[in-house]
């Protein structure tokens, strides 16, 4: 097979970005950033304080334009589509925001059924269904349902901020900081829950995250936010990457505590 074959046979990537620029103010946060989301991957993103994680996951799902740049999502500009055709894009991927962020006056099941109730016309029963179905899914106790999100430990809130991201059978998740705040224990199930999720429905994830042990645990790739561009590559490569940020994250000593849990297999 030639190169342009080889080339020509490789998939689109489940999210495209080139040139974005993001500014606030006089603070430029990206500038020129170029960033491929492969089909099927966990790629894990981490930066440092205001190098625009949460920025760059807003501006690809739509909730922030970006001064210039493209950003495609499943082979469409979600800024240039409207009605109907944005809907459904929008309808193949789903998010988690920090700390689940759920409507605070309804129950889990009435914040997942919203989602159903706003993408599709089936009646409730099969809504009630489906939302009871999510919250298997995310590793929840049916009795959470009726539950309130202030009656939810952190932990329990971020399955049912997870459970609503998952209700339309999404093809990309997108998670920021997902484990913040949870303890050791919870984080590493929530990241194997994450993983058996990935490979038993597909999916492809976008993970902001600051905990190493994430990264080391589940991400098929690292992006890396520094310089307000992006650095992209597994975790071997990286670890020879001689910016000083990069070297000083990931073999500082929480790094090293990382790896050796990883090599343990805890």
């Amino acid at each position: 097979m030639t190169a342009r074959a080889k080339e020509a046979a490789k998939p689109e990537p489940a999210v495209s970005v080139r040139g974005l620029n993001n500014r606030f103010g006089a603070q430029q946060i990206h500038e020129g950033l170029d960033l491929d989301l492969l089909t099927g991957e966990v790629l894990g993103v981490v930066g440092s304080s205001g190098s625009g994680k949460s920025v760059l996951l807003r501006s690809i799902v739509g909730l922030n334009r970006s001064r210039a740049g493209d950003v495609l999502v499943l082979g469409s500009d979600l800024f240039a589509l409207r009605g109907r055709a944005r809907k459904a894009l929008l309808a193949r991927i789903g998010v988690l925001f920090q700390s689940g962020a759920l409507f605070s006056g309804l129950t889990v099941a009435e914040n997942i059924a919203l989602v159903l109730k706003t993408h599709t016309g089936l009646p409730a029963a099969s809504i009630d269904r489906l939302a009871r179905q999510k919250i298997d899914m995310a590793g929840l106790p049916q009795d959470s349902a009726a539950k309130l999100p202030a009656q939810l430990s952190g932990g329990m809130r971020t399955r049912a901020g997870l459970a609503r991201a998952l209700a339309l059978d999404p093809e990309i998740v997108f998670l920021d900081e997902p484990t913040a705040g949870l303890d050791p224990i919870g984080a590493a199930d929530f990241d194997r829950l994450i993983r058996e999720l990935q490979q038993s429905l597909g999916l492809t994830v976008f993970m902001v995250t600051h905990d190493l042990n994430s990264l080391v645990a589940i991400a098929d790739r690292i992006a890396v936010l520094v310089d307000r561009k992006i650095r992209v590559g597994p975790l071997d490569a990286l670890l020879n990457d001689p910016h000083p940020w990069i070297q000083a994250y990931f073999h500082g000593p929480r790094a090293k505590a990382a790896h050796n849990a990883a090599g343990s297999g805890n």
